[in-house]
């Protein structure tokens, strides 16, 4: 058992502990569910997760799906304590944190449907990634997938020269806030000494990972380049390993990683070529990319996973998109090329076939709702051929067939998320109500930090105003009650406003400003699946 007077590295300097889409069960069981696969479903569930540092992961999950169970164990006991303190007020009965090593699993801790392991694998002993590994082997239930993340080759064939040379130079001190200033201190160092010769791969190297680690968190440093242990392996490698321990490869949980068509044609001509199954190419296009991370889904030998999508692999999956129409009113009747763009970047999609048409723009009405993938074929049918409310088998398949190549081409594409899918949908609210709600997990996390988690299991930066107003939203406060109280805080100096430069005090113009800032922020809350009611 783990031992409660020992400290690790974890307890020194805590993980930062937020929820990781690519792990949820509804991501891992959307995966499945296209590779033709059974998967229990998410909202009746019992998960694992094997490092939960302090459940920021975990703790959403369970708040979504109040009839799963969720257990976290962890071997940091600060940090397990941190996170029993922060979710307490909660009440979340389906969720435990332990105080556990990975290595005191055994049977009393039952069956599971989803295992989590983010962050832990590439950084312990080969014991315990066997200990890992066995786990999924021995606790998965028939349908049951694992999710394993660990650092790969060659990727960090570079990156691990980098960690190197911080190591040995940050080790020679104790503390760890000292280690990690050494650390960034050598290598900023190394990258102005070295130069910015773009002929220089070396240089290169070191600019990149300084503009890179410039960004990232203390902790992040700490754990990811300054611990004894971190050891990438190549996919094969670690298939290989699963493999032993009677587990089959699944997928990835970004499935549109694994598509060799968004490679140029030439190069998937050769791909195609050299791989004669789907091992050897994820391994072929990770040479390809010097890839560096992977997060892998596993699952029991017995399942053939079949990776040729087709359209009827949508049926029983929620479809969403936040594409929107460049044109306020697109042409939908005929084969005019119209442009739906992402709300945020230049990433833009072009569309011809009317139902297709018809079809996005239900998808714009819902969005950040979404829609059955069978109601949304049927719903573009009726708006495109009001006659035709009740279309014959043979349209239906049809229609199918189109709107769910376009849906499947989405969703594969490296541009991440132009399209949605899900097992089992969330209950976001689209509009903006009189009296704003949103969960209690978003208002306990904004009143304890500048960072919660929505209905999607996706993290979002709150800044200082916008954290006083979700911490606000229990369905309790109208927009009136709500300006009251920013205005308040504004007055008594628990936030400033400015306008033109110049910092406003008076409540009457700190109203004005107020007004529509709170109008805004509640549409972003809107956009980003915060809101409930």
């Amino acid at each position: 058992m783990a031992d409660p007077n020992m400290r690790t590295p974890y307890d020194e300097v805590p993980y930062a502990s937020y929820s990781f889409p690519e792990t949820h069960p509804d991501r891992m069981a959307t995966v499945a569910h296209l590779f033709n696969l059974k998967p229990v479903p998410p909202d009746q569930c019992r998960v694992l997760e094997l490092g939960c540092a302090s459940g920021g992961n975990l703790a959403p999950m369970a708040s979504l799906y109040p009839n799963s169970e969720f257990i976290g164990i962890d071997l940091s006991r600060v940090q397990i304590e941190q996170g029993k303190q922060l979710w307490e007020p909660l009440n979340l009965s389906n969720l435990q944190l332990r105080h556990a090593s990975i290595m005191d699993v055994d049977a009393s801790f039952g069956k599971f449907d989803y295992i989590i392991c983010h962050g832990v694998f590439s950084w312990v002993p080969t014991e315990v990634q066997d200990k890992i590994l066995s786990i999924a082997r021995d606790h998965l239930t028939p349908n049951g997938i694992a999710y394993i993340s660990y650092n790969t080759l060659p990727g960090w064939h570079m990156r691990g020269m980098i960690r190197d040379m911080m190591r040995y130079h940050a080790l020679r001190f104790k503390d760890p806030a000292t280690r990690v200033a050494q650390a960034r201190a050598l290598l900023d160092f190394l990258a102005k000494s070295v130069g910015n010769d773009a002929n220089n791969p070396y240089a290169t190297l070191l600019k990149v990972e300084t503009e890179f680690l410039k960004q990232s968190e203390d902790w992040y440093l700490y754990h990811e380049h300054l611990e004894e242990i971190n050891a990438p392996m190549y996919f094969y490698q670690f298939v290989d390993r699963a493999q032993q321990f009677g587990l089959r490869f699944l997928g990835e949980s970004m499935v549109r990683q694994m598509v060799p068509g968004n490679y140029p044609q030439e190069v998937e001509q050769v791909l195609q070529r050299l791989a004669p199954n789907i091992i050897y190419m994820e391994q072929y296009m990770d040479f390809l990319r010097n890839r560096m991370f992977r997060q892998t889904l596993l699952c029991r030998p017995e399942h053939e996973p079949q990776y040729a999508l087709n359209p009827d692999r949508l049926i029983g999956l929620h479809v969403a998109s936040p594409l929107k129409p460049e044109n306020k009113e697109p042409d939908t009747k005929t084969n005019a090329s119209e442009t739906f763009k992402m709300p945020v970047g230049s990433a833009n999609v072009q569309i011809t076939d009317p139902l297709c048409k018809t079809a996005m723009m239900i998808l714009v009405e819902r969005y950040p709702a979404s829609i059955e993938f069978e109601e949304l074929c049927l719903e573009a049918r009726r708006r495109l051929t009001p006659l035709m409310a009740n279309p014959d088998d043979i349209t239906k398949n049809r229609d199918r067939q189109i709107i769910g190549r376009m849906i499947l081409q989405f969703y594969m594409s490296l541009v991440d998320r132009l399209v949605e899918l899900r097992k089992v949908p969330v209950p976001v609210f689209t509009k903006v109500s009189e009296r704003p709600l949103t969960t209690p997990l978003a208002r306990r996390q904004a009143s304890t930090g500048r960072a919660a988690t929505n209905l999607k299991h996706e993290l979002g930066t709150l800044g200082e105003f916008e954290r006083h107003i979700l911490r606000h939203l229990d369905g309790q406060h109208d927009k009136s009650q709500l300006t009251d109280i920013l205005v308040e805080m504004v007055t008594t100096g628990v936030l400033n406003a400015h306008k033109d430069g110049q910092k406003v005090t008076d409540p009457v113009e700190v109203r004005k400003l107020i007004v529509p800032a709170l109008d805004e922020a509640l549409t972003r809350f809107a956009n980003f699946s915060f809101l409930i009611a």
